[in-house]
């Protein structure tokens, strides 16, 4: 994967997603159409309920996106695509949340070196300080996020939790990490993909 791509901040407005990539991976595994087309649906039909059609168009284009960066692969990449579409809700979001490390280079990392490292010192406390000094290093180092602002920062970091949260991986209320049962299918072709190093990140220790 291309974890080593330059660093995006548009994680603050492509989040979460759930209901919109669901939409996405049907339209492409089951109708068969192209990035542009599917595009073209969402805008039409409105498939999203969004305001504007500058919103949707963004939005279905980066879900497009996310599905291609699930793999280089393409059997690979149908096969999560699949559990997006058609999974169980518990596959869907373990999915997703592997989708977003694909294609964000700061999820990634905060995944396998954060989120990582606290499952393998058996730490189940991750709180906000700790989200922000990762983020406040990432500044330090490179000059793509030194140029980000406080305010898209904190965002990331919210967007951080969410992620987790809607995985039942993470409390907010009490900073915690909780422990998660990984999909077996996800887990072989997380595999498959040589990106092992995320798998301590959702609770599979080697």
């Amino acid at each position: 994967m291309l974890h080593n791509q330059p660093y995006r901040g548009a994680l603050t407005r492509e989040q979460w997603l759930f209901r919109e990539i669901r939409i996405v991976a049907r339209l492409r595994l089951d109708e068969g159409l192209s990035d542009a087309d599917i595009v073209d649906r969402v805008v039409e039909q409105n498939l999203f309920q969004y305001p504007t059609e500058r919103e949707l168009k963004s939005i279905a284009r980066a879900l497009c996106r996310r599905l291609t960066m699930l793999s280089d692969d393409e059997g690979r990449r149908a096969q999560l695509a699949r559990l997006i579409a058609h999974g169980t809700v518990d596959q869907a979001r373990q999915t997703n949340l592997y989708a977003i490390a694909c294609d964000y280079r700061v999820m990634w990392e905060f995944m396998t070196v954060v989120v990582a490292s606290k499952r393998r010192q058996l730490d189940a406390h991750l709180p906000k300080r700790e989200i922000v000094s990762f983020l406040e290093g990432l500044r330090a180092q490179d000059e793509k996020v030194a140029g980000w602002s406080d305010a898209t920062l904190n965002k990331i970091r919210q967007v951080f939790v969410k992620c987790l949260e809607e995985c039942g991986m993470y409390d907010r209320a009490s900073e915690q990490l909780t422990s998660v049962l990984l999909d077996f299918e996800l887990e072989g072709l997380v595999r498959a993909n040589d990106d092992a190093a995320i798998l301590p990140a959702l609770g599979v220790m080697d």
